[in-house]
């Protein structure tokens, strides 16, 4: 005759959860996301960045219900945001818009380009931005090849203006420079609308800046554009050259800004927000309205497409900082 022994509450919760009857299926759970997740943008308010994080986030708002708040938190090289995002836990309700000029090997604000690679889980890029090469009107060239052959007839003479030291308008100049083999002087301003008003004015002849804040000026006549740092020509100025076509075959600064997510956060979490946000790039309505302002509406067909981005990002800068000589201290 077999005896049967009670099992105490704590036996049976514990045989449950060793057979695996508590591990729910996932339409039994609740679905992700619970609440508003929070995307933190590591620039002012206004910029490029600003501009498609809210685009984004109203268009996720309007298409799912779910909601995305976005939070501006500039400083220190975009390292405040980035270090808030890098410090918030990894459950996929705190996101980073990050920026390529994230891994040019500054050590502003205390983070270095590794920090950036390893901190965060890469989910897409959202946009890219060319660069408009523009110079102060009075300035007797018109062309790329004209600007290289002025600045090799009066070599540290000519100054450019970027939005500070180790920012992608300032590695655009630097790489510029180095593929002609011209000697110009940076002047690092606080932000590129500065570094405009004074090429404006002919306190610094040249500049480069991004297309949605610059192409206004040169429409009213305060600057000459020469080129684009784009591989291709932009649908925006069809008849505007690339750098590379006007004499440095290679030359390519495409600025692009990305979403990632606190490393560490769950690869199903991940997955969730790239089909997300890539549903939202491939929306005709997004596309028009990115190409209206310039940008080129991509997204990575993976998160380890966007990491490896990264990663030639970091190693282009790198490179270039090391045989050009660069000083980003």
């Amino acid at each position: 005759m077999r005896h049967t022994v009670p099992m105490t509450r704590r036996e049976v919760l514990a045989l449950i959860a060793a057979s695996g009857v508590a591990a729910l299926p996932l339409r039994s759970r609740a679905a992700y996301p619970e609440r508003p997740v929070t995307v933190v943008v590591p620039y002012s308010a206004g910029g490029p960045a600003s501009l498609l994080a809210r685009y984004i986030a109203a268009e996720v708002q309007q298409t799912t219900g779910k909601s995305l708040v976005v939070e501006n938190k500039p400083g220190a090289g975009l390292n405040v945001g980035a270090q808030a995002v890098a410090n918030a836990a990894p459950d996929g309700y705190t996101l980073l818009i990050n920026a390529s000029s994230m891994y040019v090997p500054t050590h502003f604000g205390g983070r270095t380009v590794k920090d950036n690679l390893k901190d965060f889980a890469p989910i897409t890029i959202v946009g890219s931005f060319p660069l408009l090469l523009v110079c102060n009107s009075d300035l007797p060239v018109k062309s790329v090849p004209d600007l290289i052959a002025y600045a090799k007839r009066h070599p540290g003479q000519l100054a450019y203006g970027s939005s500070g030291n180790g920012s992608l308008t300032h590695m655009a100049a630097a790489m510029f420079a180095h593929m002609a083999g011209v000697d110009m002087l940076h002047v690092p301003y606080r932000g590129i609308s500065e570094a405009m008003v004074d090429v404006s004015a002919g306190r610094v002849q040249l500049a480069f800046g991004g297309v949605p804040t610059t192409l206004p000026l040169v429409k009213n006549g305060k600057l000459r554009p020469l080129a684009l740092t784009s591989a291709q020509r932009s649908a925006v100025a069809p008849d505007l050259p690339t750098v590379a076509e006007g004499g440095l075959p290679g030359y390519e600064v495409n600025p692009w800004y990305g979403a990632v997510a606190p490393a560490k956060t769950p690869a199903a979490v991940v997955d969730q927000i790239h089909v997300e946000l890539a549903r939202v790039m491939q929306s005709p309505k997004v596309r028009a309205q990115w190409q209206e302002w310039g940008a080129d509406p991509s997204y990575s067909k993976t998160p380890a497409d966007f990491q490896a981005l990264m990663q030639r990002e970091a190693d282009k800068w790198a490179a270039l900082v090391t045989e050009a000589g660069i000083k980003l201290e």
